[in-house]
C-alpha cells in the first residue's frame, strides 16, 4: 500500500513528488485499479522515469494519473473539450465586455488577461469574437501574439495525438 507523505496529500500525487533518478511504478490491481509505487508489482508497467522536470510535472505523469480524477465518468476528450469550451466562453465574454468599454471610454481588460484566457483553452471564443463582433482583428502585435498561442494549442495537440 502507498501511503501519502503529507496528511490529506492524494495518492495520486506521490509520481509527481518523486525525485528525477526514481523510477515510478504504474501497477494495475486485479480489480482494474491503479497503483504508483516504486517498489514495483506482480504486473510491472513502468512508466517513464521521475516525472519532475524543474519542479514541475512532466506531461506523461498528468496523463497517467489524470483519469482519476476526471469527475463523473468522463473521458480525458470529453473533459479537455469542456475545458475548451469554458474557456471559450469566458474570451468571448472577455472580449464583448473589453469591446463595450472601449466604444464607452471605459477602462479597458488588459491585453495580457485576453491572451492568459486563450492560453487556459480559450483561443476558439477569441477566435469568434475577433469574427463576430469584429474586436482585436487589425492590432499586429496582438495578432502575432494570439496566432502563436493558436500554434502553441494545436502543435501540443498534434505531439499527443501522433503519440508523443
Amino acid at each position: 500500500m502507498i501511503r501519502p507523505l503529507a496528511r490529506g496529500l492524494p495518492v495520486a500525487l506521490l509520481p509527481w513528488l518523486a525525485t528525477a533518478e526514481a523510477q515510478v511504478y504504474r501497477c494495475t490491481r486485479a480489480d482494474g485499479g491503479v497503483e504508483f509505487t516504486d517498489r514495483g508489482c506482480g504486473t510491472l508497467e513502468p512508466s517513464r522515469s521521475g516525472g519532475l522536470v524543474d519542479g514541475l510535472p512532466s506531461l506523461h505523469s498528468l496523463l497517467d494519473v489524470a483519469p482519476a480524477f476526471i469527475p463523473y465518468g468522463l473521458s480525458l476528450w470529453q473533459l479537455l473539450a469542456l475545458v475548451y469550451l469554458a474557456m471559450s466562453l469566458v474570451c468571448f465574454i472577455a472580449y464583448w465586455r473589453d469591446k463595450r468599454f472601449a466604444v464607452a471610454g471605459a477602462q479597458r481588460t488588459p491585453e495580457s488577461r485576453l491572451h492568459l484566457y486563450e492560453l487556459l483553452g480559450g483561443w476558439p471564443g477569441g477566435l469568434l469574437a475577433q469574427r463576430l463582433i469584429r474586436h482585436k482583428n487589425r492590432k499586429l502585435s496582438y495578432q502575432v501574439k494570439f496566432w502563436l498561442i493558436v500554434a502553441l494549442h494545436l502543435g501540443v495537440l498534434g505531439w499527443w495525438l501522433l503519440g508523443h
